[in-house]
């Protein structure tokens, strides 16, 4: 074994591990040289099936971030779309309290009429207008005498 073939599997190997390195990071610019890796005839075989095991690991990680990301979109847009609601719902129970307290006036003003129409209807109260119309008029008839009589 001369020093090349010696050095040629740990350059495999701390290649390997460099572009194992950079997707730990998150940088997937060099996925095309992990790839590559797999098909290289001078790799050892063990560097060949680790590299062909990191780039299906990244190839299904990335798929990952990529659903996490559309997920992500849907969520922000799901909130926009809830924000907008809570504000017209916000809007629309403020209408319905305005609503609610001019009803309440208008029963309020409907409970009165018909109590004081209950209370000028019966016997009793009629009685006490027409006493209240005698005394009426026996003070305006005695008017009169009293203005005569200074």
């Amino acid at each position: 074994m001369d020093a090349h073939s010696l050095a040629s599997p740990d350059l495999f190997a701390r290649r390997l591990r460099d572009l194992c390195g950079e997707l730990a990071r998150g940088d997937y610019d060099n996925i095309d040289s992990l790839f590559a890796m797999t098909a290289d005839a001078e790799a050892p075989e063990t560097v060949r099936e680790l590299a062909e095991a990191f780039g299906s690991m990244a190839v299904q990680i990335e798929a990952r971030e990529f659903r996490l990301g559309e997920m992500l979109a849907e969520l922000k847009e799901a909130n926009r779309r809830l924000e907008d609601a809570n504000r017209n719902i916000t809007s629309e129970n403020a209408d319905l309290k305005t609503q609610v307290q001019r009803l309440v006036i208008e029963i309020d003003q409907t409970r009165k009429e018909r109590e004081v129409a209950g209370i000028i209807e019966t016997d009793y109260f009629k009685a006490l207008q027409e006493r209240a119309q005698a005394m009426r008029q026996r003070h305006s008839t005695a008017s009169p005498h009293k203005s005569e009589r200074t």
